[in-house]
């Protein structure tokens, strides 16, 4: 069992953070979600995270509007019925595409007939989720709100053999279908859709009548006998196999699949429960009670939620979609332990003045809305130090920081619950979890870096692309339009190739540090760094600036290209704390020059915004809570606003006179 403290696993003359990966056995990821993995002491589990057992009749799944609940015992056993359901199609889970092998997996990835599964977070996800895995088949999941020429490019680089959709997507669905090629239409006119309507549907109840055909539940139906999930994926193929695609769109560009293996989502769960102790078992808490609102078809939502939510018996409190009213309302009721959220999530909790009959506090006991909640944690975009001690002094919980991606699922986390432990960490992400090795890239080096076969480490505190190797890595990106290269010819793997080094280090395309303690720190993506002459600005150094304001409720930074300087400005677009204050110019404009005056304060000169600033109803984002900078430089109607100059160009040079 690993008992080695973080800080001493860092290099003194390399920015090195981890550990090497520890035993996590080999399984496919239906039977190890279902084994109870930590219910004994071993190398992923230490003595004080051992689980008592969980038994059949325990409620996994809860629906926080009706309190319907998804027991343990019935969500497998409706796994295992939708598993012969989807097999009773003439789904071959030993129809395998193999691709060419890559340096996460020398065995080359497989990719099983895939189940495209669109689905809202309900009670019905995990159960076709896990139906699809038991079957030995490939999942892709999509996101419900997805257009339809969105889903189309999904379709057309997937090509999955059966389809589970949401009644409300059906309409973009079909639209996405006729939208292929002709030659591939009689292919698609083949693939079965199944619905899920979530007005109607009240699953697990069971009703006397049988569903629609076209329903989901027929599924669950089927006369085929019991499936043996380890028949169709021998626990020796789960490194190879390829468990779920998911979609990842980045910043730009059309989304990749990518490709993670049944043991990448099994030693997730593993690392994750290994370093839970300060949430779990130092805070003595019995059992983990979750909400569930982060999308369960995001990383995030899968790996932190659903499947370890299964791993550990934990009850989670499914909600369709987020709501602050539903939320705030919800944490008291069903006494959350720890909280999984959306950097903006954390704005409004900070922020929002519906929030403060919750954080107010009992002068009796000194218990509050939030008193239950352990802590909380927060990724997939950056969060500013102010915002997570404003929620801190509000609430009386730390918003913990984490790091992760699609391609490499949960990675680093700060630690503790602390107030001593939350400044001590201020802006950084943690420490790699169990079994995770993060590595800042020489950036002198010209990439891919190698030096004597081996990527070339920057040192201690240098800035550089953040790199990691684990485990929980994907095998690869899906090949776009693999299904029609032609026989004998290998799909373009450049994509991968791009993303993976010969040692097998994913290059995540952030810039980051790791100190002598070994915490890891996100300074920005190396496309979104804004050139200001031959200065490089970061673009979420300055929104932690702006959302340090009381006035504001949020903001993005992009670059704007001055073609008479031949540079980029950093240009802020800002969401008013008072909406009004968008219809009053005045304020606007008093408003602006209170954020010139504190970045100016708080940055050096090149970092000012000379690009202006656009006040603006909401900043566009990703449902994970990334700015869609792509989207505030487009100039399209997310981006519509009242403009403040809030500094005068003179004719020549960039000196700056105010204007306000």
């Amino acid at each position: 069992m690993s008992t080695t403290p973080p800080s001493t696993l860092t290099s003194t003359r390399e920015a090195y953070s981890g550990t090497p990966p520890g035993h996590v056995p080999l399984s496919n990821t239906f039977d190890w979600c279902f084994s109870q993995p930590f219910s004994s002491a071993n190398d992923y589990t230490p003595q004080a995270q051992v689980l008592d057992k969980i038994e059949d009749e325990r409620p996994i799944f809860v629906d926080n509007a009706s309190d319907r609940k998804l027991t343990f015992g019935q969500m497998r056993s409706d796994a295992l019925a939708l598993a012969a359901g989807l097999l009773s199609l003439g789904l071959n889970p030993s129809d395998i595409i193999k691709l060419p092998p890559t340096p996460t997996c020398p065995q080359g990835p497989e990719i099983a007939p895939i189940v495209l599964i669109q689905l809202p977070n309900s009670l019905a996800f995990a159960p076709v989720l896990l139906g699809t895995l038991a079957a030995g088949l490939t999942a892709t999941l999509v996101s419900p709100a997805l257009t339809s020429d969105e889903i189309a490019w999904i379709l057309q680089n997937s090509r999955p053999r059966a389809i589970i959709t949401a009644k409300a997507c059906l309409g973009a669905m079909r639209e996405a279908l006729e939208k292929q090629e002709p030659r591939d239409r009689a292919f698609f006119d083949a693939v079965p859709i199944f619905t899920f309507d979530a007005a109607k549907d009240h699953y697990p109840s069971v009703s006397s009548s049988s569903p629609p055909t076209s329903d989901w539940k027929v599924l669950l139906r089927s006369s085929r006998a019991t499936v043996v999930p380890s028949s169709f994926l021998p626990s020796s193929a789960s490194p190879a196999r390829t468990a779920v695609i998911l979609w990842s769109s980045g910043t730009s560009g059309r989304s990749k699949g990518v490709l993670l293996s049944h043991h990448a989502l099994n030693f997730s769960g593993a690392h994750m429960w290994h370093d839970a102790s300060d949430y779990h078992s130092l805070a003595k808490v019995r059992q983990q009670r979750w909400l569930g609102y982060v999308p369960f078809y995001h990383v995030f939502g899968l790996c932190n939620i659903v499947l370890l939510a299964i791993m550990t018996g934990s009850t989670v409190y499914v909600m369709p979609s987020f709501s602050l009213d539903g939320m705030l309302a919800a944490i008291p009721k069903r006494k959350i332990t720890y909280l999984h959220m959306a950097p903006p999530i954390a704005v409004m909790l900070a922020k929002a003045p519906v929030v403060e009959k919750y954080a107010k506090r009992d002068p009796k006991t000194g218990k509050n809305g939030f008193s239950s909640i352990v802590a909380a944690v927060t990724g997939g975009a950056p969060l500013g130090h102010e915002v997570v001690v404003e929620v801190y002094k509000r609430c009386g919980f730390r918003v913990r920081l984490g790091y992760g991606l699609s391609e490499t699922c949960s990675t680093s986390l700060q630690r503790g619950t602390s107030e001593k432990e939350m400044v001590e960490q201020a802006g950084e992400t943690g420490v790699p979890h169990w079994g995770v090795e993060v590595m800042i890239a020489d950036m002198d080096v010209p990439a891919p870096g190698l030096v004597d076969g081996k990527t070339k480490a920057a040192r201690i505190g240098q800035e550089g692309e953040i790199l990691i190797r684990s485990p929980t890595l994907l095998n690869a990106y899906l090949p776009v339009g693999m299904f029609r290269t032609p026989k004998g010819q290998e799909p373009d793997m450049s994509v991968t190739r791009e993303a993976l080094t010969a040692d097998g280090w994913f290059r995540t395309g952030d810039v980051g540090t790791i100190s002598a303690q070994g915490r890891l720190r996100i300074t920005d993506r190396l496309k979104e760094l804004i050139k200001v002459r031959a200065y490089q600005v970061a673009p979420a150094e300055l929104e932690a600036v702006l959302c340090s304001s009381p006035s504001v409720a949020d903001a993005g930074v992009v670059g704007v290209y001055d073609e008479s300087e031949a540079t980029e400005w950093p240009r802020a677009y800002v969401v008013p704390h008072k909406p009004e204050a968008l219809e009053n110019k005045m304020e606007l404009e008093k408003l602006a020059h209170e954020l010139r005056v504190l970045v100016e304060k708080r940055t050096t000169k090149y970092k000012w915004l000379m690009g202006g600033v656009m006040f603006v109803k909401q900043i566009p984002k990703s449902p994970s809570g990334k700015i869609l900078r792509r989207v505030l430089k487009s100039g399209g109607e997310d981006t519509k606003g009242v403009e403040i100059q809030v500094y005068q160009k003179k004719k020549r040079g960039a000196a700056a006179a105010s204007k306000l």
